[in-house]
C-alpha cells in the first residue's frame, strides 16, 4: 500500500485548500522528507487528513475515552467530542479530505470524505460526513453507502484504522514506555498494539464458563431433589378409586339425560301455549287494521278517478308559473336597460379624465430624470462601504457572540460541576447509611428467592396440617361410629347367631339333628322361617354392609393421614433449608426473622436492591461528568481569553468602517429623501404603467356597457313575444280544465289540486299497504292453526313428564344430579393431575439425570481448561499468549535493530514479559533497559515500533511511513543518532515523513513541508 496524493480544505488550522502530491518533484524522488512546523501549526492535521479520507477517523479524535461529552459548535448547538466533523474549521461552511492511495492490487484509487453546513452558511447546521471512492485506473466511482466503501477501502488497502495507525503513522512515544513497564503493563500495551485483546477475554470467558457449568450442575441438583412421585401404594388405590368414581358419573349422566329431557318438555308446552296466544292476539289485530282503513280506500279510488285530467291541469300550472316569471323577468330587463343608459354617461366622463392625467405624468418624468443618474452614482459608493461595514459587523458580533457563549458555557459548566459535586456527596451518605447491604446486593435475587420459598413453604405446612385436623376429626368420628355398628352386630348375633342359621340351612328331613337328634325340622327352610327371623336377618345384614363402606373410607382417611404427615414434613424441611441459608446469608440482619414475619422484609430488599443499583449508576456517570465538565472549564477559559482579544479588534474595525458609511449616506439622504434611484424611477414607471392600464380599462368597460344596452333590448323584444304566446296557451287550458269539472263531477278545484298531487310511487305504495293488510290477517290465521296443532302433537310426546314433577322438582333434581357428577368430575381431574404430575416427574427426573451426566462431563473439561487458562481479570492466558506474541514482536525489532545498529540485541526475560538488551560489542553482555543511555533507548524503541509496523502488515508491503514523535525531547547526542538511523531506513525503500518542529533535525532533511502560521489561527502550506 502506498500513499500518493494528500489533499484537504478548511480542516482545522489549515484554511482553504491544500495539497502534497508524492508522485511529483521534489517529494517524488525524496525517500524522506520532514513536516515541520511551530507548535500548533497544523503539522498533524495533516494526518487526520488522510485518517479521515480512508476512515472517517483520526488518532486523535480516536484516543477520546468518552462518548457523552459534547462541546460547542455553532448558536446553541453542540457535537460529541469523538466526532470525526469537528476538524471543520470554524467559520467555514465545507471542508474536505482527499488521499490518492495504490491498492494490494496495485491499481490506484482516490478517497475524498467532505462535510458541509446547510444553507451554505458557516453557521449553519452540520450535516453528515460524505465518502466517495474512484478507482482512477479504471475511471468509475465505487457505489455504496459510506460504511460500505469504508469496508471496501479496508479491503484495498489490507489494513483496518488500528493496524493502519500501528503501520503507518508509527506513535513511538509508546514503546519508549513499553521497555519499563511492568509484565501486566506490558500485557496491557501488547495488547493495545497488536490488537489481541481476544486472549484477556478468553480467559475471563473460560473463568466464566467453568463457573457457569458448576452452577448449572448444582441447579440440576435441586431440581431433581424438588420432584415428588407417588408410591405404588397410592398409585393402585387411586386407581380403585377412578374406577368407581367413572361408573358413578356414568350413571349421573343418564339420569341428569332424562331429567332435561323432561325440562325440556314442560319449557316448550310453555311457549307453543304462548305462540297461539300471540296468533290470536295478531288475527285479532288485523281485523281492525282492515275496518280502520276503510276510508284510505275510498281516498284511493278518488284520486283513480282524476288521472284522466291530471297531464291537462299540470300543464295549466306549468305554463301559468311561467307567464308569471317571464313577466317579472321584463320587468327586472327594463330597469337594466334604464341604468345601463346612466352608466354609460359616467364612463365616457371617467375616459377623458384619465387621459389628462397621463399626459401631465409623462411630461413630469422628463424633469427628474438627471437626479435619477446622481442617485445611482452615490447608491453603488454606498453598497461598497454597507459591505465593508457588514463584514465588520458581523465579524464583530460573531466575536461578541463567542465571548458571551463561552461565559456562559464555564458558568453552566460550573453550576453543573457544583451539582455533580453535591449529587455525589449525597449518593456517598445514603451508601454509607446502607454499608450493611453491600454484601448482600450481588445476591440479593437469591435471597428473595429463599424468602418467598420459605414463606410459601411456611404456608402451604399450615395448610396440610389443618387439613390433617380435618381427616383426623373425621377418622374419629368414623371411629366412634364402627364401635356402635360392632355392638349392634354384636346384639343382633345374640339374637340370632350366624352358625345356628347356618346349620338350620344344612338340615334333611328324615336325618337326626346334631343338636337335639330329632329327624323332623320344622324351621330348616326358608319357607319355614319366622317372620322376626327373617327381618333379624335383614338387619345384620344391613349393618354388615355399613360396616364394610365404613372401613373402606377410614382405611383412605388412614392413608390421606399418611400422605398429608409427608407433604408437612417436605414443606418443613424446605422452609428449614431455606432460613438456615437465610442465616448464613443474612448474618449483617440480626432481625430479619421478626421482619420476615411482618411480611414486608422481600419487598424491602428488593426496593433498596433497585435503588442502589440505581444510585451506583447515577454515581458512575456524575464522576465521569465532573471529569469532564473540569476538562470542557480548562479548554473554554483558554478560549475565553483569545475571544476577548479578538473582540476588542473586531469592535474597533466595526466603528470606521460605520462612520464612512454615515457620511455617505447624509450626502444620499438629501436626493429624493434618501430613496434610491431605481425606486423612484420604479415609482414614475409604475405610475406611467398603472395610468396607462387604468385608461384602457375604462374604455373597455365603456365599450362593455354599451353592448350590454344593446343586448338588453333585444331580450326585452324577445321576453314581450313569449307572454303574448302564454297567454293564449293558459286560457285553452283553463277551459278544458273547467268543462271536466263541470261533467257530472262534484269536485273542487282544491279538492282536484289536492288528489293529483299524489304521484304514480304514492299510488302504488299505498295500493300494496291495503293489500299487506288483508295478507296479514291471512298469515295470522294459518299461523293460529299451525300452532294449534303443534301443541296437540306435544302432548303425544313419550318424555312428558308426571304430573307431580313441575319444573321447580324437575330442576332440583337436575341440579342435586349435576352437582354430584362435579364432585366426582373434580376428584377424577385430581386423581389424573396426579398420575400425571407422577409421570412427568419420573420424565424429568430422567432428563435431569441425563443432562446432569452431559454437563458432569462438560464441566470436567472446562475445570481443567480453568486451571490451566482461566482467570476472572483474564490476566493468566493474557500473560502466556502474549509471551509469543513479544517473541514475534522482538523477531521483527531485532531484524530492524540490526539495520540501525549492529551492538545491540532485544531479548524476552526467559518465562516473563520483562526485556532485556543483549550487547555485542561487550561479549553478549545482558544489560537491563534501566541502564540505556537516551539514544540507545530511543534506537531500541525505534526498532520496536517499526517491528509492529512489521507485525502488523506482514502481509502486505507497505512503502509509505510517517513518524509523529516528539523529537524536541532529544539532546544533540541522540538526535544525531536518531537521524542516522532514519537515513538508513529510507534504503528499505519506504518513503518516509518525519513529523517535528525541531530545526536541528529538519535542516538534515532535503524535503521539507513546512506549516506556517499566520494571523486568526490560520496556516499555510510551504513545499
Amino acid at each position: 500500500m502506498k500513499i500518493g496524493a494528500i489533499r484537504g480544505k478548511n480542516l482545522a488550522s489549515l484554511e482553504g485548500e491544500f495539497e502534497i502530491d508524492f508522485t511529483v518533484e521534489p517529494l517524488k524522488s525524496a525517500g524522506i522528507f520532514a513536516i515541520t512546523g511551530s507548535t500548533g501549526s497544523g503539522k498533524s492535521t495533516l494526518l487526520d487528513a488522510l485518517c479521515l479520507a480512508l476512515f472517517d477517523d483520526t488518532p486523535r479524535i480516536h484516543r477520546a475515552s468518552e462518548n457523552n461529552v459534547q462541546i460547542v459548535d455553532v448558536k446553541d448547538r453542540t457535537i460529541n467530542q469523538k466526532d470525526s466533523r469537528n476538524l471543520l474549521r470554524r467559520g467555514t461552511a465545507e471542508g474536505y479530505a482527499e488521499v490518492d492511495f495504490v491498492s494490494l492490487g496495485g491499481e490506484k484509487f482516490r478517497s475524498r470524505w467532505s462535510v458541509r453546513r446547510s444553507r451554505g452558511k458557516s453557521d449553519g447546521t452540520l450535516q453528515s460526513s460524505e465518502l466517495k471512492l474512484t478507482n482512477l485506473t479504471a475511471h468509475q466511482e465505487e457505489p455504496g453507502r459510506k460504511t460500505e466503501l469504508l469496508t471496501r477501502i479496508t479491503e484495498l488497502i489490507g489494513l483496518t484504522f488500528e493496524q493502519f495507525t500501528r503501520a503507518v503513522l508509527l506513535a513511538q512515544g509508546d514503546f519508549a514506555t513499553f521497555l519499563k513497564a511492568t509484565q501486566k503493563e506490558k500485557a496491557e500495551l501488547l495488547e493495545k498494539l497488536t490488537g489481541t485483546e481476544v486472549y484477556s477475554r478468553i480467559s475471563a470467558a473460560i473463568y466464566e464458563r467453568s463457573k457457569n457449568v458448576e452452577q448449572e450442575l448444582n441447579a440440576i441438583r435441586e431440581r431433581i431433589r424438588e420432584v415428588e412421585l407417588l408410591s405404588d401404594e397410592e398409585m393402585a388405590k387411586l386407581a380403585v378409586e377412578k374406577d368407581t368414581l367413572g361408573q358413578e358419573m356414568d350413571m349421573g349422566k343418564k339420569a341428569v339425560e332424562i331429567l332435561t329431557q323432561k325440562l325440556k318438555w314442560l319449557v316448550d308446552e310453555s311457549v307453543l301455549k304462548d305462540g297461539i296466544g300471540e296468533a290470536e292476539r295478531r288475527l285479532a289485530n288485523a281485523t281492525k287494521a282492515i275496518e280502520d282503513a276503510g276510508p284510505r280506500y275510498f281516498y284511493l279510488s278518488q284520486v283513480d278517478g282524476v288521472q284522466e285530467i291530471r297531464d291537462s291541469f299540470h300543464e295549466l300550472k306549468t305554463s301559468g308559473k311561467q307567464l308569471d316569471g317571464s313577466r317579472s323577468y321584463l320587468a327586472e330587463q327594463e330597469k337594466l336597460r334604464d341604468a345601463n343608459v346612466l352608466l354609460l354617461e359616467k364612463s365616457t366622463r371617467n375616459v377623458a379624465l384619465c387621459e389628462k392625467t397621463l399626459l401631465e405624468h409623462n411630461e413630469k418624468f422628463e424633469s427628474i430624470e438627471p437626479k435619477i443618474r446622481q442617485a445611482r452614482a452615490l447608491d453603488v459608493r454606498m453598497a461598497g462601504a454597507e459591505n465593508l461595514a457588514k463584514e465588520a459587523k458581523n465579524e464583530y458580533r460573531q466575536a461578541e457572540e463567542r465571548q458571551v457563549k463561552l461565559k456562559k458555557f464555564v458558568a453552566e459548566t460550573q453550576t453543573a460541576v457544583d451539582a455533580g459535586q453535591k449529587t455525589i456527596s449525597k449518593l456517598t451518605a445514603w451508601f454509607e447509611q446502607h454499608q450493611a447491604y453491600r454484601e448482600i446486593i450481588p445476591r440479593i435475587d437469591l435471597i428473595v428467592n429463599l424468602l418467598d420459598d420459605a414463606a410459601a413453604a411456611t404456608k402451604q405446612e399450615a395448610i396440610n396440617r389443618k387439613t390433617l385436623d380435618g381427616t383426623n376429626a373425621l377418622l374419629d368420628a368414623a371411629a366412634t361410629r364402627l364401635t356402635e355398628l360392632t355392638k349392634e352386630s354384636e346384639r343382633l348375633n345374640k339374637l340370632l347367631p350366624a352358625e345356628i342359621a347356618a346349620l338350620r340351612l344344612r338340615l334333611e328331613e328324615g336325618k337326626p339333628c346334631p343338636v337335639c337328634g330329632s329327624e323332623h325340622h320344622p324351621h330348616s327352610r326358608i319357607g319355614g322361617e319366622s317372620l322376626e327371623e327373617e327381618a333379624l336377618n335383614v338387619a345384620k345384614e344391613e349393618v354388615a354392609n355399613q360396616m364394610a363402606i365404613l372401613s373402606g373410607r377410614m382405611e383412605n382417611l388412614r392413608n390421606e393421614n399418611i400422605r398429608l404427615a409427608s407433604v408437612i414434613e417436605n414443606y418443613a424441611r424446605q422452609s428449614k433449608e431455606a432460613i438456615d441459608k437465610l442465616d448464613v446469608l443474612l448474618v449483617a440482619f440480626p432481625d430479619w426473622k421478626t421482619k420476615l414475619a411482618e411480611g414486608h422484609l422481600p419487598r424491602l430488599f428488593q426496593s433498596v436492591a433497585g435503588t442502589w443499583r440505581k444510585n451506583e449508576s447515577l454515581a458512575g456517570k456524575a464522576n465521569e461528568q465532573a471529569a469532564s465538565f473540569q476538562t470542557g472549564i480548562q479548554l473554554a477559559k483558554e478560549q475565553l481569553v483569545e475571544a476577548e482579544e479578538m473582540y476588542t479588534s473586531k469592535e474597533g474595525k466595526f466603528k470606521e468602517a460605520k462612520e464612512t458609511l454615515e457620511k455617505l449616506r447624509e450626502e444620499r439622504t438629501g436626493i429624493f429623501g434618501g430613496k434610491t434611484s431605481d425606486e423612484v424611477e420604479k415609482l414614475y414607471i409604475e405610475r406611467r404603467k398603472s395610468l396607462s392600464e387604468e385608461l384602457s380599462r375604462l374604455k373597455e368597460e365603456r365599450n362593455n356597457i354599451l353592448a350590454a344596452k344593446e343586448k338588453q333590448e333585444g331580450v326585452i323584444q324577445q321576453v314581450a313575444r313569449e307572454i303574448a304566446k302564454l297567454s293564449v296557451r293558459c286560457d285553452a287550458l283553463k277551459e278544458r280544465v273547467d268543462q271536466w269539472m263541470l261533467s257530472g263531477r262534484e269536485i273542487t278545484i282544491e279538492r282536484l289540486s289536492d288528489l293529483l298531487s299524489k304521484d304514480q310511487a304514492w299510488i302504488t305504495a299505498e295500493r300494496e299497504q291495503l293489500n299487506r293488510l288483508h295478507q296479514n290477517k291471512t298469515t295470522a290465521w294459518a299461523t293460529l292453526n299451525e300452532r294449534k296443532k303443534t301443541l296437540e302433537h306435544h302432548h303425544l310426546l313419550e318424555n312428558k313428564p308426571a304430573e307431580e314433577e313441575t319444573q321447580e322438582v324437575l330442576r332440583k333434581t337436575l341440579a342435586d344430579s349435576q352437582e354430584l357428577i362435579r364432585r366426582r368430575t373434580a376428584r377424577a381431574t385430581e386423581i389424573e393431575i396426579l398420575w400425571d404430575n407422577h409421570w412427568k416427574g419420573k420424565k424429568r427426573i430422567a432428563v435431569f439425570e441425563k443432562e446432569w451426566e452431559e454437563k458432569s462431563a462438560l464441566s470436567g473439561n472446562w475445570k481443567k481448561l480453568n486451571e490451566m487458562f482461566g482467570a476472572a481479570d483474564g490476566a493468566k492466558f493474557k500473560v502466556l499468549a502474549q509471551g509469543y506474541t513479544l517473541d514475534a514482536l522482538l523477531a521483527y525489532a531485532n531484524k530492524h535493530l540490526r539495520e540501525l545498529s549492529k551492538r545491540y540485541e532485544i531479548q524476552r526475560v526467559p518465562d516473563t514479559l520483562a526485556l532485556q538488551v543483549i550487547d555485542l560489542d561487550m561479549l553478549g553482555e545482558v544489560r537491563t533497559v534501566h541502564s540505556l543511555s537516551g539514544g540507545e533507548s530511543f534506537l531500541i524503541s525505534l526498532s520496536l515500533a517499526l517491528g509492529l509496523s512489521s507485525l502488523s502488515s506482514n502481509r502486505m508491503k507497505v512503502e509509505s511511513l510517517f513518524i509523529d514523535e516528539g523529537f524536541g525531547s532529544l539532546d544533540a547526542d541522540t538526535l544525531r543518532i536518531a537521524m542516522d538511523a532514519l537515513e538508513r531506513l529510507q534504503t528499505q525503500g519506504r518513503k518516509i515523513g518525519v513529523i517535528s518542529h525541531v530545526t536541528e533535525m529538519t535542516e538534515r532533511v532535503g524535503v521539507r513541508i513546512r506549516i506556517v502560521k499566520s494571523a486568526n489561527g490560520r496556516s499555510r502550506i510551504l513545499l
